[in-house]
């Protein structure tokens, strides 16, 4: 009976912690807030039953843990932002040629949809980098 109290204590107490350290991360150090990421997901992959995705998402954080710097971090969201930023060029370059081309008006709704990702994409990357 002890054993299933501790177990039950553990099983509240974890996503409680989870939840305090994201609420308790400060925005100037990346490092803390992509720690309280990973132990997110560890705990909703540990809900799910998946040991596997819990193996993987334990290595990142002892590599995040060991790794991380603020200014790693900076460069990944700088770079994120520049993938991102080609790709809306890209979808830009396919819908021209969409409309040049004359093509009928489904594909070019898909083309313009496309875009539109594109650039919600690139509207999160920056406002990552910008945190």
């Amino acid at each position: 009976m002890k054993r299933l109290a501790t177990l039950l204590f553990l099983s509240c107490s974890v996503p409680l912690a989870v939840a305090a350290t994201t609420d308790a991360v400060n925005d100037a150090n990346p490092c803390l807030q992509k720690r309280a990421e990973i132990l997110k997901e560890i705990e909703q992959a540990r809900q799910h039953g998946n040991d596997r995705r819990v193996a993987g998402l334990n290595r990142a954080l002892r590599e995040q843990e060991a790794h991380c710097t603020p200014e790693s971090i900076r460069k990944a969201r700088a770079q994120d932002v520049a993938k991102a930023r080609q790709k809306v060029a890209e979808r830009e370059r396919e819908l021209q040629e969409t409309r040049s081309e004359g093509k009928d008006a489904d594909k070019l709704a898909k083309r313009e949809a496309k875009l539109k990702e594109a650039r919600d994409d690139l509207a999160r990357a920056q406002q990552a980098l910008g945190n």
